[in-house]
């Protein structure tokens, strides 16, 4: 019976452990791909409610609820839009790695598209590529710096859509009372469900 040579052995480990980090990098950018998603759609809704001032603020009667409320309304609404550009466009800092620890960083990295840009010509760029893909270590080196940064900066995002959520729930939530409120104040004034728009 024949025997698997060490060298295929070895190769297929290779592969083994480079699909593996490929197939979290992989899970990383699906994760940043939603937490993007997520926020377009909170953002959207978040306009199309606030139409609803733009047509109805003339006749919001002034009083004290409604200037509380108002005012939480515009207070939580503009926190959750904050959050939401936050978002799209976190702000992360680099973390700095002791390099007795895992060894000078490389100047630029191959497979992550800060890097790629600071090559100054494409052979440069292709070389620099070449020499990645012939040591495993470097290859595994480098997509775990990347992965790393992508999960910086998804923690980032999730933190952000989480809070613009709560935000977006509660600006709706007061829109909501304050519909409510305005239906009884002008049906207890006569006037109908609502006034007419002039």
């Amino acid at each position: 019976m024949a025997q698997d040579s060490p060298g295929k052995g070895e190769s297929g480990t290779r592969v083994n452990t480079l699909q593996s980090v490929l197939r979290v990098l992989d899970g990383e950018n699906r994760l940043l791909e939603r937490a993007d998603q997520k926020a377009i759609a909170l953002l959207s809704s978040l306009g199309v409610f606030m139409v609803f001032f733009v047509v109805y603020y003339r006749i919001i009667p002034i009083n004290v609820f409604t200037v509380i409320l108002l005012s939480i309304y515009f207070a939580a609404a503009l926190a959750a839009i904050v959050n939401l550009i936050l978002t799209v466009r976190p702000r992360i800092h680099v973390a700095k790695e002791g390099i007795a620890d895992v060894g000078e960083p490389p100047a630029c990295e191959p497979a992550f598209f800060v890097g790629i840009c600071q090559f100054p010509t494409l052979a440069a760029y292709r070389q620099a590529l070449q020499n990645m893909v012939k040591d495993e270590a470097s290859t595994v080196e480098v997509y775990a710096r990347q992965i790393y940064s992508l999960a910086r900066i998804n923690q980032a995002k999730y933190k952000h859509v989480q809070r613009a959520v709560l935000l977006v729930v509660l600006a709706l939530g007061i829109e909501l009372t304050l519909v409510a409120y305005l239906f009884i104040y002008y049906y207890t004034q006569g006037a109908g469900v609502f006034p007419p728009i002039t």
